[in-house]
């Protein structure tokens, strides 16, 4: 069994687990994580040739700061003391690049998130957009047969609750479900910090159990209404066919 992606896009992850074929797109990131995936993101324009104040002070006007400086100024509490403004800006900061945008720790920062933070428009950015096109940026056409360990970026931990949410018997040395509500990613608990690859491929996409199902979502008006999504951004209800995926895509 293994995992490949031939035709997925930045629009929609595409595999096959236990002979279903399942699609994972912005409709599924949005019901895991109720991030905000409508807002065009053209709307948050900033003054490029303004300084912005978080970099000039705590990063020498730097052109480029790196997620692992952005990263050791937290550590070191770089704000200093009675300084509470500053440090919920990092720590806003270091929570985006942390769980949303999970990336190698050279990557540069957009100046864009810094402007975001000090103006404090940080929260009615789309960071559910941005993360889910990073993360299906990172799986297209990067996944082959037999390997075992993939890079991915984004918000990755949105697959792993999603395959929970929609596979019928998920063990529980590997997750139990504590909850059912939007966004799912709360209805879930882990027994381990990190599942071996064995115990997944042996119990949850294990082909010859027949007692383990997989299928995708079906939409519920309550989840609709929970999506922050715009109509014209949510898929059709085309079907879709095994055209899309090779035959040797299993997972």
């Amino acid at each position: 069994m293994s995992l490949k992606t031939r035709k997925s896009s930045t629009s929609t992850i595409v595999i096959r687990a236990k002979g279903t074929i399942l699609h994972f797109t912005i409709r599924e990131f949005a019901l895991m994580t109720s991030l905000n995936c409508a807002t065009d993101k053209d709307e948050f324009v900033f003054d490029e040739e303004c300084p912005n104040r978080i970099i000039d002070q705590y990063f020498d006007g730097e052109s480029f700061v790196q997620k692992k400086d952005l990263f050791a100024a937290v550590s070191d509490k770089i704000w200093g003391n009675d300084n509470d403004e500053d440090a919920l800006k990092f720590v806003n900061l270091y929570f985006i690049h942390a769980f949303f945008l999970l990336s190698v720790d050279t990557v540069a920062i957009p100046s864009l998130h810094f402007d975001l933070v000090e103006s404090d428009r940080y929260s009615d950015y789309p960071w559910g957009s941005v993360a889910f096109e990073k993360l299906a940026r990172s799986l297209h056409k990067k996944l082959k047969p037999k390997e075992k360990f993939y890079m991915l970026l984004g918000m990755p931990l949105t697959i792993q609750i999603w395959l929970y949410e929609y596979c019928s018997n998920v063990p529980r040395n590997v997750a139990f479900k504590v909850d059912s509500q939007i966004p799912c990613i709360l209805n879930w608990k882990t027994n381990s910090s990190r599942s071996r690859y064995e115990t997944l491929m042996g119990s949850m996409f294990d082909d010859t159990d027949d007692k383990v199902v997989v299928k995708n979502i079906e939409l519920t008006r309550k989840k609709i209404l929970a999506f922050h999504i715009p109509k014209k951004l949510v898929p059709g209800s085309a079907s879709h066919n095994e055209d899309d995926i090779d035959s040797c895509d299993d997972f």
